[in-house]
């Protein structure tokens, strides 16, 4: 037991220098929604209530920003149907919204004309339009040189990974990124991003990363998909493509269309 202590407390502490010494390093948190089709018309207008209250958090710069995306495939028995992101500008910023922040503070800054009784049903049909499947935590480590800017209808890929060894986020940085760096020069991907779980941790975690790919739009997507053999490459890259494969078990992809964004 006094290991796994110490163990957990130097995990934290790492996580404490990262932060310290990346002062403009990107939090995110994701919180996947599972919402039944009887809801669905619920669940927006949930979240353009919500999304009144992130716009006064973003004045406020609590957060720097939240968007809401609709995943496919949506099949009420494949996962959760929506996802939200919530970006900070430091961990301790997200530790501090997931213990508490003070929604009524934001609430009538948001909506001061709005009567109790209307704020009171909008807090009701919250839960009842959906359930927050699972969250989780993350920061960015690393990602391409771009000036790519999400809009509506921004498409996103999430390749869900599982690390097996130390050497994962080095084979993601020194392999794969020139790759997609490469594609996003050529215009043929907005950007790409790595992500590291900071929470949920341990052995039966389902994924430790994210590797996040985004697109102008479907087509762009699609041209992507049917061109994703790697061209010609040498044959020490191919081993070190090997080798990189080696790091980490690739998990499941899903793609995330953006619907709502406040900035």
């Amino acid at each position: 037991m006094k290991k796994l202590i110490t163990l957990a407390l130097v995990i934290f502490m790492t996580i404490r220098i990262n932060a310290q010494e990346n002062p403009k390093q990107l939090y995110l948190l994701f919180e996947f929604m599972q919402v039944n089709d009887e809801h669905e018309s619920d669940y927006w207008q949930v979240e353009e209530f919500w999304s009144g209250i992130h716009k006064q958090r973003v004045a406020d710069k609590s957060i720097l920003g939240w968007d809401m995306w609709s995943i496919t495939p949506s099949g009420v028995k494949q996962g959760s149907q929506y996802m939200t992101v919530t970006l900070f500008a430091s961990l301790k910023d997200m530790l501090q919204a997931a213990i508490s922040w003070d929604v009524n503070t934001y609430v009538k800054k948001a909506f001061p004309d709005m009567k109790e009784k209307e704020l009171n049903a909008m807090f009701d049909k919250t839960p009842k339009s959906r359930d927050i499947a699972h969250q989780v935590y993350t920061e960015q480590v690393d990602k391409t040189r771009d000036s790519f800017e999400m809009k509506i209808g921004t498409i996103a890929t999430l390749d869900i990974m599982k690390q097996l060894d130390d050497g994962y986020e080095k084979a993601e940085s020194e392999i794969f990124k020139p790759w997609h760096q490469d594609l996003v020069t050529k215009g043929k991907k907005g950007s790409w991003e790595m992500l590291r779980v900071i929470l949920p941790a341990g052995n039966e975690a389902y994924g430790t990363h994210l590797t996040v790919s985004m697109y102008n739009d479907a087509a762009q997507l699609a041209a992507f998909m049917e061109n994703a053999d790697g061209g010609d490459i040498d044959l020490m890259t191919k081993r070190a493509v090997a080798e990189g494969f080696k790091t980490r078990e690739w998990k499941e992809v899903k793609i995330a269309t953006l619907q709502k964004m406040v900035r």
